[in-house]
């Protein structure tokens, strides 16, 4: 998953400071029309080079004219056209400067990357987007999280230390550099810090040029390529998982094959000590061990200035309360974190007829199953559905849901054959909820559907790892690995029955309308347009859930929804970072509001790729 591609992030105080920028957006739209037009007709070039040295901005001195004496409008201009003009000329004199720098790699100078990070006031875009809900982020993990370190504390706003070093750079108020910003076009919250950032590094001596570009097209053509300078964009690190795909020197992405994937080192960061820091992390056992080693990680990281970690994006959810035990799971993000333990309480006490709740949803799924991504939406239901052969807690690591034992754990590439392979044994008593047995075959059928089925396996691709499923007998099994995948329990978070997987070809084309699992809950309706309605599964291995149906109502309209809630039609609902939303709602007397940091967080991104000279 694309996680920069992604933006929740909606509030009064992003719209009313949108209201203040909405006529720089329309300069912007009219400016690049016109350079597009531009470039076309060979008066002014901005080249982006797919295949080439980063994002190079070359402009012909001898066709372009820039004069203050130009008039601000021509004959035939609209009326309100005087000042886009204006700013056009403005365009191209900061392009035509920009180009005229003698360093080509300002970035590849810690003093100006160092600059920067000071430059920046990161409380002020916390506290313009989340108020007091949020915080400036300064490690690459949660405050609660094992691995937390406060590496990129030192970069506390201070202008002075930022224009000292800037100085160090040869740059200044009087003597300028020029930088280009970039992001998805699609986000308010990005648009705002951009905004905020360019404020904050003219006042010391760095000139902003802000270039945003459709989700699509801003990873694709830019951020995957290397063709920016200066980037804002989400990442996603839960309990060290991803580091080595983000930092790693040969996650750089040209140097991506069929053997080395998921190279997204899209800053073109190289360090061998980090990579030797990742590489003893993902060997190393000792929990104490593992932390010092992702301090070290994030000390170096900060200290070479390489990104800026700017807040975790909030979770925020709103129901009814007379529902107890609510929670947020961290881990992926859903609510529906201790479902087993959810009981509703009416007049003080905890009602025993039938429990049922409502749950707004925007959007309605088009699958229920997991292997196919259709939205966030999908996993909020089908993991109420599904159930893997292990489970991550809150550390991190796996624990055994329909497994009673491993022998032996497998030891990676170096090892002896023999450690390539691991044997699995089934807990006895557990079964799908139509009621027949989940046995060996069933994990050994799924495996081997997922490999031959491609619209799933290029997606999972860690599956390629494991060689083959060699079947003991119904209770036990062995997993034999090609390559060794530290990750590999996560392979087996989905299961499906054999007996339905045989009547289909494609794993992917199954449950479109109908899903089975081992999970609390199973489908009982699912009418399209309306809602899902899901009941108790009878023959679930683990604690009974207390709640007796859950219901998910759809409507595409969150304003829609929030009434709804307030009027108590639904008991429970994922609300936007609203700031005064989230204000009224904690106000209603009827309603709980749950508010916490997740794992996604916002950073500004360098790219050190060397541009030509």
């Amino acid at each position: 998953m694309s996680v920069w591609m992604f933006d929740q992030m909606s509030n009064n105080n992003v719209k009313q400071t949108k209201t203040r920028l909405i006529s720089m957006k329309k300069v912007k739209i009219i400016i690049f029309s016109i350079l597009i037009y531009m470039l076309i007709g060979g008066i002014f070039l901005i080249s982006c080079e797919f295949e080439g040295n980063g994002l190079r901005l070359d402009i012909d001195e001898d066709k372009i004219n820039i004069s203050e004496d130009k008039p601000n409008n021509k004959e035939g201009a609209e009326p309100g056209d005087e000042n886009q003009v204006s700013d056009i000329k403005d365009a191209e004199f900061f392009l035509e400067l920009k180009n005229r720098q003698k360093n080509k790699n300002p970035l590849s100078d810690i003093n100006v990357r160092k600059a920067i990070f000071y430059a920046i006031n990161r409380e002020r875009i916390v506290e313009e987007l989340l108020g007091s809900y949020g915080e400036v982020l300064n490690s690459l993990f949660l405050k609660d999280s094992m691995y937390y370190f406060p590496a990129w504390k030192e970069y506390s706003y201070n202008p002075d230390k930022a224009k000292s070093f800037l100085s160090d750079a040869g740059y200044g108020i009087d003597n300028p550099l020029y930088i280009i910003i970039g992001a998805s076009g699609d986000s308010d919250s990005r648009m705002i810090m951009e905004e905020f950032i360019k404020e904050d590094l003219k006042k010391i001596g760095i000139n902003i040029w802000i270039f945003n570009r459709s989700p699509r097209e801003w990873y694709l053509e830019h951020i995957k390529k290397g063709d920016y300078e200066l980037g804002i964009w989400a990442l996603y690190t839960n309990e060290g998982g991803r580091l080595e795909n983000y930092f790693c020197s040969d996650k750089i992405p040209p140097r991506e094959t069929n053997d080395n994937i998921d190279c997204y080192n899209f800053y073109w960061y190289e360090n061998e000590e980090v990579d030797q820091y990742l590489q003893e992390f993902y060997k190393e056992n000792d929990l104490e061990s593992k932390k010092n080693l992702i301090r070290d990680l994030q000390e170096k990281l900060a200290g070479d200035a390489v990104i800026l970690p700017l807040y975790n994006r909030l979770l925020s959810i709103a129901y009814n309360k007379k529902i107890k035990n609510v929670d947020i799971d961290l881990r992926d993000n859903l609510f529906f974190k201790n479902i087993e333990d959810w009981d509703i309480e009416r007049n003080g006490d905890l009602d025993e007829e039938d429990k049922n709740i409502i749950v707004g949803f925007k959007q309605e799924p088009y699958t229920l199953n997991p292997l196919i991504f259709d939205s966030i939406y999908t996993g909020y239901i089908s993991n109420l559905i599904i159930k893997g052969l292990w489970e991550k807690n809150e550390e991190g690591e796996y624990r055994p849901a329909l497994v009673e034992e491993q022998l032996p754990p497998p030891m990676g590439k170096s090892g002896a054959e023999s450690t390539l392979k691991v044997k699995i044994k089934l807990k006895d008593d557990i079964y799908w909820s139509d009621g027949t047995p989940i046995t060996s075959e069933d994990i050994g059928y799924t495996f081997k559907s997922i490999i031959e089925d491609a619209d799933v396996s290029d997606i999972f691709k860690d599956y390629k790892n494991i060689k083959d499923i060699e079947i003991i007998n119904e209770k036990e099994f062995n997993i034999v690995f090609r390559d060794y995948c530290d990750d590999w329990k996560g392979l087996f978070s989905i299961i499906f029955p054999k007996s339905i997987m045989e009547k289909d070809e494609k794993v992917s084309s199954l449950f479109k309308n109908d899903i089975i699992g081992c999970g609390p809950y199973k489908l009982k309706e699912w009418v399209s347009g309306e809602y899902i309605l899901l009941e108790k599964n009878e023959y679930y291995f683990g604690e009974q859930p207390k709640i007796d149906n859950i219901k998910f109502l759809f409507d595409s309209d969150i304003n829609s929804l929030i009434g709804m809630l307030e009027k108590g039609e639904i008991d429970i609902l994922s609300i936007p970072v609203d700031l005064e939303l989230m204000k009224n709602l904690e106000e209603n007397k009827d309603i709980n509001l749950l508010v916490k940091e997740g794992n996604l967080w916002e950073h500004l991104a360098l790219c050190l790729k060397p541009k030509e000279e």
